[in-house]
């Protein structure tokens, strides 16, 4: 198992971020704005970075030398592996959440004002699509602690 983490930690990496610097240049060729092809591009940077984190931690963790027998060997790598995946869903639930609120907010705040300096009365209206976005963050929060809870 700690063969397969490691290749991964080698392999993983280096595939990840040359897809990303060709599609990035595939993009640009293409004529896509240059702000919405350069966030993708750091969106998966980030990803890869989480990645081997979760990775990493999988890999470092030594259980095996508590262990006397085969079957506590098995158990404490599967708890290892465990743990290992219990925080990458913690960190996907707030990761991708965050990304969603804000995309939201990111469309729903030039909106709110625009209304805002057309008619002053409509400021509380927008103000709650705005928070609606902050709210998916919130929930991916609150999701991320439920999951971490049962580590």
């Amino acid at each position: 198992m700690q063969i397969v983490l490691y290749t991964l930690l080698a392999i993983l990496p280096l595939a990840f971020l040359t897809l990303s610097i060709y599609t990035v240049l595939r993009r640009f060729m293409a004529g896509q704005p240059k702000r919405s092809v350069l966030t993708r591009h750091f969106v998966t940077v980030g990803g890869v970075v989480l990645l081997m984190g979760t990775l990493a931690f999988a890999a470092s963790a030594d259980p095996v030398a508590a262990a006397e027998t085969a079957g506590e060997v098995a158990a404490a790598n599967q708890d290892g592996l465990s743990k290992a995946l219990i925080a990458l869903a913690a960190a996907l639930s707030m990761g991708v959440s965050g990304i969603g609120a804000g995309l939201a907010i990111a469309s729903a705040a030039p909106a709110a004002i625009a209304a805002t300096s057309e008619n002053p009365a409509a400021f509380a209206k927008s103000m709650i699509l705005v928070a609606l976005g902050e709210a998916i963050a919130i929930y991916g929060l609150v999701i991320s602690i439920m999951i971490l809870g049962n580590m």
